[in-house]
């Protein structure tokens, strides 16, 4: 069984000293060529109508996303784009899609991101809705650009 044992240490030594040898004959490999790199990916629009279902659309303006729905009666857009990101682009977004009046702007809640800038929808003629809460906080804080709800 030694034998057999000495053997089997013998033929690992012999390969490993082989494989050495075969190496050190060995041109270097060349290096691999470096990946090509990715094309730049295009950057994506500043702003995106999609429609979800009929008459029910999302409006996104960079980081930004509201809605907006199209009624017999007139269009009801939720959070106007904010200082930072103008109400224009919002509002053709909804003409881009109907030419039926903005009648109600809704409020998701009194943050200023979500509340700010809806000046050129009341100039529009637009009604403002938000929860009593919402409403009590808007006018307690009385930030500038955001309308009151009415």
């Amino acid at each position: 069984m030694k034998r057999l044992h000495y053997a089997g240490i013998a033929a690992a030594l012999i390969a490993s000293a082989l494989v050495a040898q075969a190496q050190q004959q060995a041109p270097a490999p060349s290096p691999a060529p470096a990946p090509a790199p990715a094309p730049a990916a295009a950057a994506p629009p500043p702003t995106a109508t999609t429609k979800v279902t009929d008459n029910v659309y999302i409006f996104r303006y960079v980081g930004h996303q509201a809605m907006f729905i199209v009624t017999p009666a007139g269009v009801i857009a939720t959070d106007p784009i904010s200082l930072r990101r103008p109400a224009k682009p919002y509002i053709d977004a909804i003409q881009a899609v109907t030419k039926a009046p903005i009648k109600y702007v809704i409020y998701s809640h009194s943050h200023f991101d979500h509340t700010a800038g809806g000046q050129p929808f009341k100039d529009l003629g637009a009604t403002f809705v938000a929860h009593r809460s919402a409403k009590e906080r808007i006018q307690a804080l009385k930030p500038a650009d955001v309308v009151v709800p009415d």
